[in-house]
């Protein structure tokens, strides 16, 4: 997956700069975890904030990093959200092709 591209280094070889980095190198980012769920099954925002404990504007703006990757796409569905409006339902991008293969 593509990182963000910085024009400034992102570090500064401090002790707590190096220890971030230790800390953080295993995990997964926000966008990877959203990814990761969305390939699992097709979600709204508020099924992704609500599964991954993540706020919804991390979630919408994770969904749209991921759309611009061509990563993910609209299915075309929507679901009702528990405030009465409707939600795009998301789903990784070529996912109907993958379904048809593996029939």
């Amino acid at each position: 997956m593509k990182q963000l591209e910085l024009d400034y280094p992102a570090h500064n070889y401090t002790d707590t700069s190096k220890s971030a980095f230790v800390n953080k190198k295993d995990k997964l980012t926000k966008r990877e975890q959203v990814y990761e769920l969305i390939k699992t099954q097709s979600l709204t925002n508020y099924e992704i904030a609500e599964e991954l404990d993540m706020p919804l504007s991390s979630v919408t703006a994770r969904c749209r990093e991921l759309q611009l990757l061509n990563l993910v796409e609209d299915s075309g569905k929507r679901r009702e959200t528990k405030y009465g409006k409707q939600a795009i339902v998301w789903q990784e991008k070529n996912h109907q092709q993958k379904q048809n293969e593996n029939l």
